[in-house]
């Protein structure tokens, strides 16, 4: 089997390729943007720019690949407020070219979206609930996923993952530490807790404070299985359990025994609300993975068990160099 994905130096496409590898019956062919990937890698790289709609046409219909894996995003919102322009093309122009070349080239075409097509108003929301995106980001995404529905005879999974954290395998120094306002601040709390330093957690506004945070490796998982799924249709692969972001911190403490003193609740940095002024984010977003557990044969890890694999990635990781 032939495999595209975008994406592949990022947080998300890093996992799924590093699950890919250790299959011998997968042909890898990754796009690139940017620097290439620091692990010692095994697979086709292919020079390509998002924002150049043809050229992501192009490329699949001249590697006809059995799978696309769309896992490349934009994830900085200021950027995608300011220049919205370069940001529609490389986030739905894109997707569009990959969803029509894939169904010219008969490949199953798998595109990760998010949590945040949601407002966070919702007390739970099901794969077949409306969107309701608060932000250009979330609508970026909703347009994509619509999109995709209207490309005739292609065979599509819409796999969405929310609160993403783990390890970047491919480009590790491109591994945050810095607080955010999503679930990408956990590398921070690790960070700082181990330093025995204090860690301090944003507790609004401006913040993603509940969400199904996700594993990357285990998302990788379930994105794999939606490409293997014969049948179109929307997919939640995130973590089977909403969490808030304190919360996720204690348990962090107790998992790497670290001093939970040094967990301080405070309002968001002033700096950030100020950059983020015209940028909704949703608050509360709990979701419903039953649907999709069904299709695919399993449904995400829940809290706990994520975290200690987790763990035992950032040991196994880290540990050569300590």
């Amino acid at each position: 089997m032939r495999v595209y994905i975008t994406g592949g130096t990022g947080l998300v496409g890093s996992n799924v390729i590093r699950l890919m590898r250790l299959r011998d019956d997968i042909e890898i062919i990754a796009s690139q943007y940017g620097p290439e990937p620091e692990w010692d890698y095994d697979y086709q790289l292919d020079p390509l720019d998002l924002s150049d709609t043809e050229a992501c046409r192009n490329t699949i219909i001249t590697h006809k690949p059995d799978v696309v894996i769309h896992c490349a995003a934009i994830l900085d919102q200021v950027f995608m407020y300011e220049k919205r322009e370069i940001s529609w093309k490389m986030t739905v122009d894109s997707n569009l070219a990959f969803a029509h070349a894939c169904a010219e080239v008969g490949a199953r075409y798998v595109f990760v979206s998010s949590d945040w097509v949601f407002d966070g108003q919702e007390p739970l929301v099901t794969e077949d609930s409306p969107p309701h995106p608060v932000n250009f980001y979330g609508i970026m995404k909703t347009v994509s996923e619509r999109d995709i529905m209207g490309v005739p005879n292609l065979s599509y999974g819409i796999g969405r993952l929310a609160g993403v954290y783990g390890l970047n395998y491919s480009n590790p120094s491109l591994l945050r530490k810095d607080n955010g306002m999503g679930f990408d601040f956990i590398n921070y709390v690790i960070d700082q807790l181990s330093n025995n330093r204090v860690a301090e957690i944003w507790t609004g506004p401006k913040v993603n404070e509940v969400a199904h945070g996700t594993l990357a490796s285990d998302g990788a998982d379930m994105l794999l299985r939606v490409a293997n799924y014969d049948g179109n249709g929307i997919f939640h692969c995130w973590g089977s359990e909403a969490i808030s972001r304190l919360q996720l911190a204690h348990h962090l403490a107790d998992l790497f025994d670290v001093n939970h003193a040094l967990i301080a609740p405070v309002p968001t940095d002033p700096k950030v609300l100020d950059a983020h002024r015209h940028v909704s984010i949703p608050f509360r977003i709990v979701t419903s993975i039953e649907k999709t557990a069904k299709r695919l044969g399993r449904q995400a890890l829940g809290v706990q068990d994520a975290l200690h694999d987790f763990k035992k990635q950032w040991d196994a990781f880290y540990a050569p160099t300590r």
